[in-house]
């Protein structure tokens, strides 16, 4: 029988999460907080620990930390209400197997204890000496919850720390530059320059010059590689393949390079319009950013991320969200993705006024609007205030999977004011 470590200060938690792996036949011990579960994980010798991340005294990351010092070959499952990219990429950078996100669902924490447990040998040592080197400035350079966009930040934990070359690709607008920068800042060079290369107006002998100056141990981000130049395609291998053989010598490569397109390279290589050699150098690992209609979860998180970002850049101090602005975002397919969403949000905070991003402010061009005679509705299909607030409480709920901090947050409320309307309304979690 497989032995659980698990250390949470939430008793529900530790209630829930041992009764579950318990009924599946699984020994749990338990500790309340940090200290007490290293001595434990001393005494008991478990095969895997799960453990909060946010703890009085000892915090996840620490006891990670300890954990990785005691045995490096321990898999250790985070679990969290308050994630975002950099914390997971963080945590998986630290050596931990993955990162679970409160509330439990008892199917992802079964399967994921599962997989920690089956791929025990495979865990290396190499994941425990991984340093945090995300830039404070930089570290929330993108946010997302949804399962897509979790996979890509824990990924992101797994490769970032070496100089791998990668290919980014997604639609126009989703990130796919802020994803590059978030990989730089995350890597082995995150204190050195990265260099932007515009694919389309760079030549070959710019781009042999680029490459014999050397970018200092940095990073070269090529923009829109799919469309460079058969003549500059050739001169990029010829730089790539003297920077392996300087590898084979002993010498590392003093770069890493990071390719983004909208386009299928596949497509364009068998078209022969991109060199298939130049494509295997480039795309040794490829993250596809999905886009923003396959992720409309990550709406009110990503509204918030570009107020906190947008406010000092346009001297506003937008901190409440009316009702009714995420509803509207989220019934909306965002052809531009990220990018259209933060134009519109750019509109809406110059327009309004005082401290509230008002739902009258929010203008999304090809958002139709009922038609005037439609808008006339019977005096029996009126409903009340209460009636729409109740609604609007459930719907929001709903989105965020019953996180009442981050539902407080979106609503413009306490916490304590959306427990009394949960109750009042005789709210019920699904």
């Amino acid at each position: 029988m497989k032995s659980i470590l698990l250390i949470d200060d939430d008793p529900v938690v530790r209630s829930l999460v041992s009764g579950i792996l318990r009924k599946n036949g699984y020994n749990v011990f338990v500790a309340k907080e940090g200290r007490e579960g290293i001595d434990l994980a001393k005494e008991k010798q478990p095969d895997l620990v799960i453990t909060d991340y946010q703890m009085p005294g000892m915090s996840g990351i620490e006891v990670l930390s300890k954990l990785k010092e005691m045995d490096a070959s321990l898999p250790v499952i985070m679990l969290t209400a308050h994630g975002d990219a950099s914390l997971t990429i963080k945590s998986i950078q630290d050596g931990a197997f993955d990162f679970i996100e409160k509330p439990i669902n008892a199917k992802e924490l079964l399967e994921t204890v599962k997989a920690a447990l089956s791929t025990l040998t495979q865990l290396s040592e190499k994941e425990s000496e991984h340093e945090e080197i995300i830039k404070k400035t930089d570290k929330n350079i993108m946010v997302g919850k949804t399962p897509a966009m979790l996979n890509l930040f824990k990924n992101i934990g797994r490769v970032s720390n070496n100089y791998v070359n990668l290919l980014i690709t997604g639609e126009t607008g989703v990130g796919k530059e802020r994803l590059a920068r978030l990989i730089h800042h995350t890597g082995p060079n995150s204190d050195k320059s990265i260099v932007l290369i515009n694919c389309k107006t760079t030549d070959k002998t710019e781009l042999k010059d680029l490459f014999d100056k050397g970018v200092e141990n940095g990073t070269i981000l090529l923009d829109e590689v799919g469309s460079m130049d058969m003549d500059v395609q050739l001169t990029l291998i010829n730089q790539i393949e003297k920077a392996h053989q300087q590898t084979e010598s002993g010498i590392k490569p003093a770069y890493r390079i990071i390719s983004i397109d909208r386009s299928d390279l596949n497509e364009l290589s068998e078209k022969g319009h991109f060199l298939k050699e130049l494509l295997y150098h480039l795309k040794v690992l490829v993250f596809e950013i999905p886009p923003l209609r396959d992720r409309k979860e990550d709406i009110p998180y990503l509204v918030h991320h570009l107020i906190q970002h947008l406010n000092p850049e346009l001297k506003k101090n937008i901190n409440h969200i009316e009702d009714g602005v995420v509803p509207l975002l989220q019934a909306y397919k965002w052809p531009g993705n990220v990018r259209e969403l933060k134009n519109v949000l750019i509109q809406a905070l110059v327009l309004s006024q005082g401290d509230t991003l008002q739902k009258k402010n929010i203008h999304i061009e090809g958002l139709p609007s009922a038609p005037k005679e439609q808008k006339e509705v019977l005096k029996s299909e009126l409903r009340s205030m209460a009636d729409v607030e109740k609604e609007h409480i459930a719907e929001t709920l709903q989105v965020l999977r019953w996180n009442k901090q981050e539902t407080a947050a979106v609503l413009g409320i306490t916490r304590p004011t959306l427990n009394a309307k949960i109750e009042k309304y005789g709210l019920k979690k699904p």
